[in-house]
């Protein structure tokens, strides 16, 4: 009885290892922050409605590693939005809204956005595009 319950907690251990080890990797929470503090920080005034990782890789390059989190999310403009992407020179607002046009968005418009975050991986965690770490 002993032997069997000691296998048992072995296998339920080695089972919650592994999925923690997955855990610490960014994910939809964390990718919803990230854009939301993207977004706040070049002055645009939305409300992130839906967030979806569609995909993920994570890539490693003279030991260092680095994650890639493609979404989907469905970004609402409470007051409108005019978006000037087309002379957007730095990855910056547009690149997050999925959009490289110039465009207007009426009053609580929901505009649905593709995009990928970049995440590298430090002592502190994953360091998101919006300098914080996760």
């Amino acid at each position: 009885m002993f032997n069997r319950n000691m296998r048992l907690f072995a296998g339920l251990a080695a089972a919650l290892t592994l999925a923690a080890c997955g855990a610490h990797q960014p994910g939809d929470a964390t990718g919803a922050k990230v854009l939301r503090n993207i977004l706040e920080k070049n002055g645009v005034d939305a409300k992130i409605v839906s967030f979806k990782k569609v995909n993920a890789r994570e890539v490693k390059r003279d030991n260092m590693a680095a994650f890639e989190l493609m979404y989907e999310a469905e970004v609402q403009f409470p007051e409108g939005f005019e978006a000037k992407c087309r002379d957007e020179k730095e990855r910056g607002k547009c690149a997050f809204l999925g959009i490289d046009e110039d465009r207007t968005f009426a009053k609580s418009e929901v505009h649905t956005s593709e995009g990928t975050l970049h995440f590298v991986k430090t002592e502190k965690g994953w360091l998101a595009e919006d300098n914080e770490a996760y």
